[in-house]
């Protein structure tokens, strides 16, 4: 029986990949660095200390890249500020849908705890969620499955009664790794086929979520 789930939040709540990407583009070149989209895309689902692992990766052991990290950062909190936080098609729909059936949920994102509650308060969202949790607050970000087992263990809630939704290849990756049921909904980048094949199901928006909450597992 379905009992929690377990939404990321950057491409899969929000649109927010996209501004992320954005920024990203413009402080890596204003550094001096020639950033691309694979790149960018490379980040996908990881937390803070593994992106900047991707920096020196990229650029060079002499990379400051802590610095850039909080630069793009912080050009992405002004796009949001002066843009707004872009909501995917159908959240608010799927977020009801869940809430009548009376299901636990949570926010598992690479982004700080601090954003994750400041996006959720802006869009009016928060009530929707019984928890939020970074991936700064376990021992390893996704690919690896430690937030959403840590979420199934606060709930008292098994991981074949949850349904993780991810956007990434990275997301998906540590959902089968924690064997929890996944549904893929593609934002930037389809994931590998070889990861659809063994999703719930990969859907093009949250709407085609809601008739799949009726499974069980």
């Amino acid at each position: 029986m379905l009992k929690l789930i377990i939404f990321d939040m950057d491409g899969l709540m929000f649109a927010t990949e996209q501004v992320n990407c954005r920024a990203f583009m413009e402080v890596v070149k204003e550094e001096g660095y020639h950033p691309t989209f694979e790149q960018f895309t490379s980040f996908l689902g990881m937390n803070a200390r593994d992106i900047q692992k991707k920096y020196y990766d990229y650029y060079g052991e002499d990379t400051d890249a802590e610095g850039i990290y909080k630069k793009v950062g912080s050009r992405a909190k002004q796009i949001i500020k002066e843009e707004g936080v872009p909501e995917k098609n159908g959240l608010r729909e799927l977020l009801n849908a869940v809430k009548e059936k009376k299901l636990h949920t949570a926010v598992a994102s690479g982004s700080d705890t601090s954003v994750i509650k400041e996006y959720l308060e802006k869009t009016g969202l928060t009530e929707y969620f019984d928890m939020v949790l970074s991936s700064k607050d376990v021992k390893r970000g996704k690919p690896y499955p430690d937030i959403f087992l840590e979420i199934c263990q606060k709930f008292d809630v098994k991981p074949e009664e949850t349904l993780v939704l991810e956007d990434s290849s990275n997301g998906v990756q540590a959902a089968l790794a924690g064997n929890l049921p996944v549904i893929n909904v593609p934002d930037l980048l389809p994931i590998p086929e070889e990861q659809q094949e063994k999703c719930v199901a990969v859907v093009s928006d949250l709407v085609q979520v809601i008739p799949l909450l009726d499974l069980k597992k």
